[in-house]
């Protein structure tokens, strides 16, 4: 394979990666705001538990609904927890991908460098050999 095939090639896949990153970030972005939303629904129950009963109702169905309510928000908030629990496990491992994802794409960029460089390095030797050659040529052929 011809050097200017192979950089190609190796441009090709450290672009493929920068799309898996990407796709990664969005993906790990997405996760991140499902995980607020979560966490905001938590406090705002945790704001209506406490809230339940303020108004100071002294009758006893009050109370007696308040707390069926009270404990209703609470199984409810504890359920969501749990939910929360799950999807910051899953966001965990999105990260991990993310961060695995963007040590490939930045192995490939480097090599895909290393090999721009080798290239260019090569062809700056074969312009030098040959501008040398013109000047022996030249050289040669000056009047005496």
């Amino acid at each position: 394979m011809k050097p200017e095939q192979a950089i190609a090639s190796l441009a090709r896949l450290a672009e493929l990666r920068q799309q898996e990153v990407e796709r990664q970030q969005a993906e790990v972005a997405g996760k991140q705001r499902v995980r607020e939303r979560y966490q905001r629904n938590l406090d705002r129950l945790d704001t209506l538990y406490r809230n339940v009963g303020a108004s100071g109702a002294g009758l006893a169905a009050a109370a007696l609904n308040s707390g069926n309510y009270k404990h209703s928000v609470m199984q409810l908030a504890h359920a969501h927890r749990n939910d929360l629990a799950l999807h910051d496990a899953d966001l965990a491992v999105s990260r991990q991908t993310l961060a695995s994802a963007s040590r490939r794409h930045e192995s490939v960029n480097q090599l895909l460098e290393r090999q721009r460089q080798d290239l260019k390095r090569a062809q700056d030797v074969q312009e030098q050999k040959r501008q040398d050659e013109m000047a022996a040529l030249m050289w040669q052929r000056r009047p005496a």
